[in-house]
């Protein structure tokens, strides 16, 4: 665990403004009467994995009466696949193109220090800024931690995790202790991950008496069982399914838990809640398991759930849409709150505030832009309503993308590349006039020293942090 001071993003604000990436002039306004922002960012939880997301017997009450109570996205696009390059889109509002942070298996660049991120924002409108992370790809040494006041991190791998309930209590402890102060709080748990370990209580309601073989469930074991590429059984693969729904519904007590300590604490009424996840988990959707591989529905469709303080999008502006199902991405996230709290958002956040939707306005779904794998080639995402361009940046790939109706198709298994050449040749020079000029304005930032995010390296950093006494919740000066 370790505590980092808010570094100021004013240092940032001359270079962006000759990027033409800030909104520059005047000083930034004061936060709205609301106090309490939290961000829950619950890793690997595919949509389809909860009940108000349609899944039956999901055992998930608590996270379905969060979405029953505030709005439900049933069309939020992760901006990536797996958990370093997503969750950096989210704080830096852009893409990983710009934000740098990406990588292959365990040699990541951390996030550029040319941008600005959601908690030094927050932090220089008056709020303290507390995070709590529990993946080693969201560690201090991939740029995680930067502007927050209090940054408690675990370098956990599969089998080596801070469960959800003690997340959830250390950061209710938190936030009592910075009683009466404006706070932006960013809340990760990793219990739906790999391995698959439901504690028990949570295993028997959907594995169907079976127990073998025992969790916790590896991801050998999962391979596996589904006999090194042809697929699982069935039965196999029921299982598998079943223990990932288990730590599904554990995390969905933990959260009910979280907003009954919020409702005690006396902060629920100004309490604004949105429960994201990073990336989706495969289950051989599409041939494939885990993460980090492709870019199909099932890992960047996420689900998106906004608690508002107060039912109301602005003060007196009442919450027309409760389900909303046009386009919308992950970047729209904070400047959905910057837009709240009368914030002013940096320009490099690109995304849009989804205010507008929530008041019951229309607009037209803007692309959602989705890259980076963590294993094998590259692939880009391009999602315009109703279609899906998944695009190979192999050199030798063939084809060189696919193409899908997510609305008439929702699994996204027939590809309809083939049968409609001028759709799929209209979205691939839309996506490469995107992707060009996307990859020209990244030219302009530095990217950072790659790190080893190996267990071994991560070791060797804990074992000299702790050397330097840094080791409990010291600041770090």
């Amino acid at each position: 665990m370790i505590a980092m001071k808010r570094l100021s993003y004013h240092g940032h604000l001359a270079w962006l403004c000759g990027l033409g990436l800030f909104a520059c002039g005047g000083d930034l306004p004061g936060p709205e009467e609301n106090d309490l922002v939290v961000i829950l960012i619950v890793d690997t939880l595919r949509q389809d994995a909860l009940g108000c997301y349609g899944r039956e017997n999901a055992r998930t009450p608590r996270i379905d009466a969060l979405a029953a109570g505030g709005t439900r996205f049933d069309q939020a696009i992760s901006s990536s696949g797996w958990t370093l390059p997503s969750v950096a889109s989210l704080l830096t509002g852009t893409w990983p193109a710009m934000h740098k942070a990406t990588g292959k298996s365990t040699l990541l660049t951390p996030i550029t220090g040319d941008l600005p991120v959601a908690a030094e924002v927050f932090g220089e409108a008056g709020f303290t800024t507390i995070g709590l992370a529990n993946a080693a790809f969201l560690s201090p040494l991939l740029g995680l931690d930067r502007g927050f006041d209090v940054f408690d991190h675990r370098h956990a791998y599969n089998r080596e995790i801070r469960r959800a309930d003690e997340t959830f209590d250390t950061a209710l402890g938190e936030i009592a202790a910075h009683s009466g102060e404006k706070i932006f709080a960013l809340v990760h748990v990793f219990d739906v991950h790999l391995d698959y370990d439901p504690p028990q209580g949570f295993i028997e309601p959907f594995v169907n008496g079976r127990s073998d073989p025992p969790p916790p469930l590896s991801m050998f074991q999962c391979i596996e069982m589904g006999r090194k590429g042809l697929g699982p059984l069935p039965a196999d693969k029921r299982y598998m399914r079943g223990l990932y729904q288990g730590e599904v519904a554990f995390v969905d007590r933990a959260v009910g838990r979280f907003i009954d300590g919020l409702k005690e604490l006396g902060r629920w009424s100004d309490t604004t809640l949105v429960l994201i996840s990073d990336h989706g988990e495969e289950f051989w959707d599409h041939g494939g398991f885990e993460h980090g591989h492709t870019l199909f529905d099932e890992l960047i469709r996420v689900p998106l759930i906004m608690h508002l303080p107060g039912g109301e999008a602005r003060p007196g502006q009442s919450i027309a849409q409760s389900i909303i199902d046009t386009q919308v991405r992950s970047v729209d996230v904070m400047p959905t709150l910057f837009d709240m709290y009368n914030i002013e958002a940096p320009g490099s956040f690109v995304g849009e505030s989804l205010l507008p939707l929530i008041a019951g306005k229309s607009r037209p779904a803007p692309p959602a832009f989705s890259q980076s794998t963590l294993y094998g080639a590259d692939k880009l995402s391009w999602r315009v309503d109703p279609y899906q361009l998944i695009y190979d940046l192999a050199p030798d790939a063939d084809p060189k993308y696919e193409l899908y109706n997510f609305r008439t198709d929702p699994e996204t298994i027939k590809d309809l590349a083939l049968e409609l050449p001028e759709v799929g040749e209209n979205l691939h020079r839309d996506l490469a006039r995107f992707y060009n000029d996307l990859k020209a304005r990244a030219k302009g930032i530095r990217v950072p020293e790659v790190k080893n995010m190996s267990p071994s390296d991560v070791s060797k950093y804990l074992e000299s942090i702790k050397v330097l006494g840094y080791s409990g919740r010291e600041e770090d000066e």
